[in-house]
Parts: structure tokens; C-alpha cells; sequence
């Protein structure tokens, strides 16, 4: 039956070609749109993986813009079952831009606090920062690959502040001291300075963007953080497994907006193998008739009909493998000179893609297939 699939897919090579081409094409976009979900997937949990002991007080409310004093953090470290507490200030390195996701960003952390908040996490090069450094800096993996940096090099950074109407952009070189390993996460686009010197150049006077608790050993983060909720104004808490749900129902949006516009490429094409399996049919009606009459069952030309659909699936499902691979491989390599990765390729995307391709063709193959069934040796053999 395979030998006879083969050949009549091979003895229509143009029509063929273009069907697979079709399908390939949709799962060109499924590896490319899978291939920045996945990524984005595995940033926010490698992200979360590595606050996972500690509850996130951000602004009541959350809106964009709104910070914390840094007051608050006496506050919550007050709260019963919090051992420690610290705020960071998050802020886009290049104030052009909105901080969008990939994006590099600036934190001022407590230098005391680094080690804490960044649980695990080794350097490449040099040291973490220290109490009392002044305009020094710890950066990202992907930072240092962007602006070529090593330790005792420096990075110039820019502030813009608004005075009326008009605006005022500020210039500080601060010394790298240290690079930190690949992690996977946001640090990697992250530079690191003190807490005091970002609020001083950034004019943010004592505001944070979050703080972040850590809780005392044994003692229940979902409570803990209701707890805080209720004692100190003004926040909202997120424990880390409330944290994590969030993000997950976030990526969930995104995720099914970027697949269902891959998804949608893919059905587009499946459409071309069912026009090509129609047309297949309806010129070898007379071939089907000689089967049928030479002791060929009905299911044996369903298969072979839906098998031809599941083949020229499979292939095309290769082929926009093949392609997306090659493509996110190269769009990875520049963006990695500019300090960023948005793709991902993981097995779970490649084995999703293939059978979704695969099913895709089958489908699409099901009622030329039936109809080819369905004809009785004697019609068909009287069909042209």
C-alpha cells in the first residue's frame, strides 16, 4: 500500500509540490509563532523560578506609573513571618522606548540584597555589587553581548527628566564590575546599579517600583501575604503562587492569539490538499473503478486516498519545519547581537507541529477519500 501512496503522489509532482508547499507554509508560522510563545513561556517561569521564595508588594491597583515609597518597606518588614524586605526600582534603559517584552531595562537594587534576589545566579566575570559601591553596575548576559561589555568596562546610560515643557537628558558612565551568566531569564537584559545612585539619576526620590518580602522559614506565603495586604496600605500583594497564576493566564492570551494566527496559515493550506485531493479523485475515478473490479475493498481505497492526504501532510510538516528551524536560527543570531532572543525551539513545538500537519493533511483527505469510496465498479468504469 506505501509503494502505491508514494507513486501516485510522485507521478503528480507539480500538483504535488504545491500542495505540500501550502501546508509547509502554515507550519512555517506555527514554528514561528510557536517559537515565541515557547520562548516567552520559558522566560517568565525561569523569571519567577528564581523569586519562587518571595511575595511581590506592588502599588495598589497596579497601574502603569504608580510607585512605591520606599517607606513601605519599613512597613512590611514590620508584618509578623516577614524575615526580610527590600525595594527595587525598575526602569527602561533606553527612555525612548517602552519597556516591551525583551526589552533592557535598568533595576536599582539594595547592592546588600543582590545575592538575595538573584538566588543561585553566578557571575561570568568580575563581582556582585557592594555596600557602598557608587555608579557601578552588574550586567546581564545579554547586555554585555549587545554593548560588548566585560568587567572594568563602562556603559554610558541615559536619564530624561521633564521640566515644564521642555526635557533635559542626563549622562552617567557607570564601571561594570561584574557579568552574569546566561540565566534565561530578564536579568539577562537587565542592568544592575544601586538602588540610591538609580533614584538620584532617574529623579525618582525615594519610590520603588515593587518590594520584595521574604518569608520567614515555615511560615505560609499565601497567608503571609494577605497578612501584608492588610497591614500596609496602599499595596496589593502577589504570592508566588499567585504570581505564577497570573503570569500563566497572561501567556495563555498571548499564547492563543500568536498560535491561532499560525493555526490559521495551516488550515489555509490543509484547504489546498483537499483541492488537490478532489481533483485527484475526480480524474481517477476510472482507476478506482478497475480496482474496485479487481478485488479491491472499499477501505483499501480509503486508505490509500487519505493516505496520500497524510503523506503529502507529513511532508509539507518537515519541510516548514525545516524552514521555521532556519529562519528563527539566523533571526536569533542578529538579534543576539542587539541583546535579545525572542525564539525558542522545543520538542514539545517541533512534535505539536509535525502531527498537527500530519492530522491536517488526514482531515483534508477524509471526504475526497469517501467519495472515491463510495463508487461502485460499474459507475466508474463508465466515468469518462
Amino acid at each position: 500500500m506505501l509503494d502505491l501512496i508514494v507513486r501516485n503522489i510522485t507521478n503528480r509532482k507539480l500538483r504535488t509540490g504545491l500542495t505540500v508547499f501550502g501546508i509547509a507554509l502554515g507550519i512555517f508560522a506555527v514554528i514561528v509563532m510557536g517559537g515565541m510563545s515557547e520562548h516567552f513561556n520559558m522566560t517568565f517561569d525561569r523569571s519567577l523560578s528564581l523569586t519562587a521564595d518571595k511575595i511581590r508588594v506592588m502599588p495598589e491597583g497596579g497601574i502603569f506609573g504608580v510607585a512605591l515609597k520606599e517607606t513601605k518597606v519599613r512597613d512590611v518588614k514590620k508584618v509578623p513571618g516577614v524575615h526580610d524586605a527590600f525595594g527595587m526600582l525598575q526602569v527602561p534603559l533606553d527612555q525612548e522606548k517602552l519597556m516591551m517584552f525583551g526589552g533592557d531595562i535598568v533595576i536599582g537594587i539594595p547592592p546588600e540584597k543582590q545575592k538575595i534576589a538573584m538566588k543561585d545566579t553566578k557571575l561570568k566575570q568580575g563581582r556582585f555589587l557592594v555596600k557602598g559601591d557608587g555608579f557601578r553596575t552588574v550586567v546581564g548576559s545579554n547586555i554585555a553581548r549587545e554593548f560588548r561589555l566585560n568587567a572594568g568596562d563602562e556603559l554610558q546610560i541615559k536619564s530624561k527628566r521633564v521640566y515644564r515643557s521642555s526635557s533635559i537628558t542626563h549622562v552617567k558612565n557607570f564601571t561594570v564590575v561584574g557579568v552574569l551568566e546566561y540565566t534565561g531569564t530578564f536579568f539577562d537584559n537587565a542592568v544592575q546599579v544601586p538602588l540610591d545612585k538609580a533614584q538620584d539619576f532617574y529623579d525618582k526620590g525615594d519610590d520603588v517600583s515593587f518590594i520584595l518580602a521574604v518569608p520567614e522559614t515555615g511560615v505560609d506565603t499565601e497567608d503571609l501575604a494577605r497578612r501584608i495586604e492588610l497591614s500596609v496600605e496602599k499595596v496589593t500583594t502577589f504570592s508566588p503562587e499567585a504570581l505564577r497564576k497570573q503570569v500563566e493566564q497572561s501567556l495563555v492570551i498571548f499564547s492563543m492569539i500568536t498560535i491561532s494566527a499560525a493555526a490559521l496559515a495551516a488550515i489555509i493550506g490543509s484547504l489546498s490538499v483537499m483541492n488537490t485531493m478532489l481533483m485527484s479523485v475526480s480524474e481517477r475515478t476510472k482507476e478506482f473503478g478497475l480496482m474496485k473490479a479487481m478485488g479491491a475493498e472499499t477501505r483499501d481505497i480509503l486508505f490509500m486516498t487519505m493516505g496520500e492526504a497524510a503523506l503529502m501532510g507529513l511532508l509539507g510538516g518537515i519541510f516548514g519545519l525545516a524552514a521555521g528551524w532556519v529562519f528563527v536560527y539566523f533571526l536569533n543570531a542578529y538579534l543576539l547581537e542587539q541583546g535579545t532572543v525572542l525564539f525558542d525551539i522545543t520538542p514539545r513545538l517541533v512534535i505539536i507541529s509535525v502531527s498537527f500537519a500530519i492530522i491536517l493533511g488526514v482531515l483534508s483527505g477524509t471526504y475526497p477519500a469517501y467519495r472515491a469510496s463510495k463508487k461502485s465498479p460499474m459507475e466508474a468504469l463508465r466515468y469518462g
